[in-house]
């Protein structure tokens, strides 16, 4: 199966400045995400990523345009200990915008006295082409080091009544020990501190040494509501109003924590105080909203969150690991073990993009498989060492960002060309298939010994291990050679081997080395020895299908001529052929995997390729054997049931080619026609005698071909098969097609009146099945919605035009008579439903009744002809009853006949006997005395 998603290749998006090495060691590169934000308009990502440099500086660079936006230096002492963070603010009423860029900047050793925690702002004001920045510092009171900032929603202009153009927001920043920091997004001014306490209280650590923050991110509340906890507001008591997305929606923070000692993680939800509770003297501002312990991982250091749909996804030793919130209690649900990941991002629900050292894939975590993959450009990073880990994701460009050393590295992921909508999710059951990676054993669900894995199932398919590979690889380029040097005979012995078919040895070695023209000459081509049945042949391995396929059949450019063909047979006389047809790999999706890279561009390939595939294997074989074998054993779409069927009509002469209509149409006056009177007439004498001489060979595979073709035209979708009789078949030619199933009605004897018949006749009619009166008005009333009224106009004018008038209104008048007839049988029915409704609505009862009591006791129930009286049945009285409190208790004989007596009416006689008692009187048809 062709990949939906494509990954290509990795590029450089910027060589970043080298990092100067800090007290601490080698320095490091630290990225963060970049926001925008309007007035009264929520916060947005935008395309652009904010990174630090050890020792350097902080700079802004645009993803899509590869360049830098602008850079703030720092001191060549400074080491950064966290992300940066960026806001881009635009007041609604002006036209400036104003950039925030925070950062934590730890200055000397961290063990001395000297070193000094700090966040630094840098404030740009860009407007009416000037551009201000503006550096502001504050140094930190606090032990251990920030691991994450970030900056909350901006506050009510009613709290603090400074002008619009401000954004009023606030800066949050959490250290690595627990303790939560709350800064003026504007001066760095400390309004709140709280204690690691808050997070440690409800976990029962004895210090706050203990605790060790691993993850961080910042959400609002109604997010939270919706993703994790299922929309269940009431939750969320501790709030006196209720959550709502257009309403009150505060700022939530997510933490996970773990446990220096013992190693358990937690998960916190914290709800950021508002502006009243942040003016409290109190050291308890934030609210602990929830917390929920999360399962024990070793080295676990990556996570990915996405809160909208309630999904925890963490990396740890080599294992991606997903969990889903029911409640807010989070749940494990898969994971996928792939040793050597390195860094993941969580493009959707069912894709994960994943980076290791040679190269990136896209796995399905929930199918467990392998969606696409591409290997790492190491010519193009030169001799840059180190593992990629990814920064970003930016889901509208559809571009991850990661980094590898001193190069920021872009990965392109190109979409399905079959996605409707803009985010549509991919990575469905189908697209798993032949895609899984191997489990784990030790991981795997224990089987239990009275269910036992089918075989079939349990083992791996064809060609779908790594093994096979350099297998593949020796003899594909093995039977290249053979079909480049035109050894047509050794070619056909190694396919026959890779397909697992046996080859008759009954030639001499005489005729095997037999040569015509210097290539191998069909009739001393290998014999292939064919299975009875189509089951019988073995599973091979999908690459030589393909591969089959591909040589068979060639690919045509299109040319100036639109009407030349796309797809040729190169050798129609191969065995390879007739096993692509009766194994039934002839499928147009096959045809399209093999030749994926000629049909990527051409549109409507499915369409050209079903049109072309009938008349090439009817041009292979004249007697349609070939043609038949591939109606019978193939799925099918409308295209290539449409073509077959036109082709096998015209085999049959049940229309003739609208080409030569046209050519009718063109001759005028009568003195050309008389000319051509006695040429026709020869011509047809000719036509008939060998027809008559080769309809023994070919009546019955075109007549079985067409059956099969017509049974399986009305199992396809309505609108399917009517776009494709407009594609394919002129209106008279579908005309001529609902000629043939008139015949069909009429041959069946479907058009012919019951009474009207005689004993004789109706011994020697076989009666057709009743599935194919269904089948002829489905593919009817396709055929009319196909030609539309535009094209019964056009039939018109034809017959007006090469005939006479005469003709015209004949026809009219014919379906004028098949339209009173059809009515005429529409209103027999309808009077035949009225009389035998009731009598039809008794069988159903009666035969419900009497499969109900088949469930409880076999019964022997007498049959007979006569129908009661008011065709009533008896409903069956229930064997048990329940007690109260649920007890179920049999009961008694004359609890039952009880209940037989009160369900008869008033001046009638039953008679209850011990059958009647023991069956619950529900199986028995009873005839009434009134």
């Amino acid at each position: 199966m062709a990949a939906k998603l494509q990954i290509h290749t990795p590029y450089v998006l910027q060589a970043l400045p080298r990092p100067l090495d800090g007290p601490d060691g080698s320095g490091r590169y630290l990225a963060g995400d970049v926001f925008g934000q309007k007035q009264d308009d929520k916060r947005r990502k935008r395309t652009e990523l904010a990174v630090a440099i050890d020792g350097v500086a902080v700079y802004l660079y645009d993803i899509i345009s590869s360049q830098a936006v602008t850079s703030y230096l720092v001191s060549p002492q400074s080491v950064f200990t966290c992300a940066p963070y960026s806001l881009r603010w635009r007041p609604a009423s002006s036209k400036t915008a104003t950039r925030y860029t925070y950062v934590s900047l730890l200055t000397g050793d961290a063990s001395s006295s000297s070193s000094k925690r700090e966040i630094k702002l840098f404030k740009e004001t860009s407007g009416a082409g000037t551009t201000t920045a503006t550096p502001v510092s504050h140094t930190l009171r606090c032990d251990a080091p920030i691991v994450h900032i970030f900056a909350s929603s901006p506050r009510s202009s009613k709290t603090n009544p400074a002008t619009d153009e401000s954004s009023n927001h606030d800066l949050v920043a959490l250290a690595a020990d627990g303790t939560i920091l709350c800064l003026n997004g504007e001066t760095l001014e400390e309004r709140w501190q709280v204690p690691s306490s808050v997070l440690s209280k409800e976990l029962l650590l004895g210090s706050k040494s203990e605790l060790r923050i691993d993850f961080a991110q910042p959400t609002l509340a109604a997010d939270v509501v919706d993703g994790m906890f299922d929309g269940k507001n009431e939750l969320f008591g501790v709030f006196q109003e209720k959550i709502h997305r257009d309403g009150f929606n505060p700022d939530f923070l997510i933490v996970i924590t773990s446990d220096n000692l013992s190693q358990r993680r937690h998960l916190h939800v914290l709800a950021l105080p508002s502006e009243r509770e942040a003016q409290q003297t109190s050291n308890e501002r934030l609210i602990s909203v929830f917390a929920a312990p999360l399962p024990v991982e070793v080295d676990c250091a990556k996570y990915q969150l996405d809160v909208r749909s309630g999904t925890l996804q963490t990396l740890s030793g080599g294992t991606i690991s997903t969990y889903g919130f029911s409640n807010g209690i989070p749940r494990l649900e898969n994971k996928l073990q792939v040793p050597g990941l390195t860094s993941f991002l969580r493009l959707s629900k069912t894709s994960v993009l994943t980076a290791a050292a040679d190269g990136f894939s896209v796995y399905n975590p929930i199918y467990r498989s392998l969606q696409a993959s591409t290997p790492a450009d190491t010519e193009a990073s030169g001799d840059v060492a180190g593992t990629f880990e990814f920064v970003t994701y930016l889901a509208s460009r559809e571009i991850a960002v990661c980094l590898r050393g001193p190069n920021l590295t872009a990965v392109q992921i190109e979409a399905p060309k079959n996605r409707t909508t803009k985010r549509r999710a991919e990575g469905l059951l189908t697209d798993a298939i032949r895609r899984g990676i191997s489990r784990d054993i030790s991981g795997q669900k224990r089987v239990r010994a009275d269910h036992p894995v089918s075989a079939v199932l349990a083992e791996p398919g064809p060609g779908s291990t790594e093994a096979s590979w350099p297998e593949w690889q020796s003899k594909s380029a093995q039977a290249d050679e053979l079909l480049h040097n035109n050894d047509l005979r050794s070619w056909e012995e190694l396919l026959a081997d890779v397909l697992k078919v046996p080859i008759k040895s009954s030639e001499s070695e005489t005729e095997k080395g037999a040569l015509t023209n210097g290539t191998a000459s069909p009739t001393h081509l290998p014999e292939w020895e064919w299975p009875s049945s189509r089951a019988e042949y073995p599973r091979v391995d999908r690459r030589w299908v393909f591969y089959a396929i591909n040589k068979t059949f060639a690919w045509n450019e299109q040319s100036d001529d639109s009407n030349a063909s796309r797809l040729a047979c190169r050798f129609p006389d191969s065995n390879v052929l007739s096993y692509l047809v009766d194994a039934g790999h002839l499928s147009t999706p096959n045809i399209k995997s093999a030749f994926k890279d000629e049909v990527r561009e051409v549109n409507e390939a499915e369409e050209i390729i079903g049109a072309e595939i009938p008349v090439l294997l009817a041009e292979a074989d004249p007697t349609m054997q070939l043609l038949l074998g591939y109606l019978s054993g193939t799925q099918l779409g409308s295209t290539e049931l449409v073509s077959s069927i036109k082709l096998l009509l015209r085999s049959l002469g049940l229309f003739e080619d609208s080409s030569k209509i046209l050519m009718r149409l063109t001759e005028n006056g009568e003195e050309a026609h008389g000319q051509g009177n006695e040429e026709i007439t020869m011509e047809l004498d000719r036509a008939e005698e060998e027809l008559q001489i080769t309809e023994h060979y070919l009546g019955g595979h075109r007549t079985r071909g067409l059956g099969v073709a017509f049974s399986k035209l009305a199992a396809c979708p309505a609108v399917a098969t009517v776009q494709s009789l407009r594609r394919l078949f002129k209106p008279e030619e579908t005309i001529g097609l609902m000629n043939v199933l008139r015949a069909e009605l009429i041959k069946d004897g479907w058009t012919t009146r019951y009474l009207d018949r005689t004993g004789a006749d109706q011994g020697e009619i076989e009666a057709p099945p009743d599935g194919s009166i269904q089948l002829i008005a489905d593919l009817m009333s396709r055929c009319i919605d196909s030609v539309g009224l535009g094209g019964w106009m056009a039939s018109d004018t034809m017959l007006a035009s090469s005939r006479s008038q005469e003709d015209s209104a004949d026809f009219f008048s014919q379906f004028q008579a098949e339209v009173s007839v059809a009515l005429e049988g529409i209103m027999e029915a309808v009077h035949l439903q009225g009389a035998l409704a009731e009598t039809v609505s008794y069988a159903k009862r009666a035969r419900k009744a009497l499969a109900g009591s088949a469930k409880t006791k076999t019964v022997s129930l007498p049959m007979t002809e006569e129908l009661p009286l008011g065709l009533k049945t008896d409903t069956r009285v229930s064997t048990e009853r329940v007690r109260s409190g649920g007890e179920i208790v049999p009961r008694s004989s004359r609890q039952v006949g009880h209940f037989v007596s009160k369900k008869r009416g008033i001046y009638s006689v039953h008679r209850i006997s011990e059958e009647t008692l023991q069956g619950g009187a529900g199986a028995t048809v009873v005839q009434e005395a009134r």
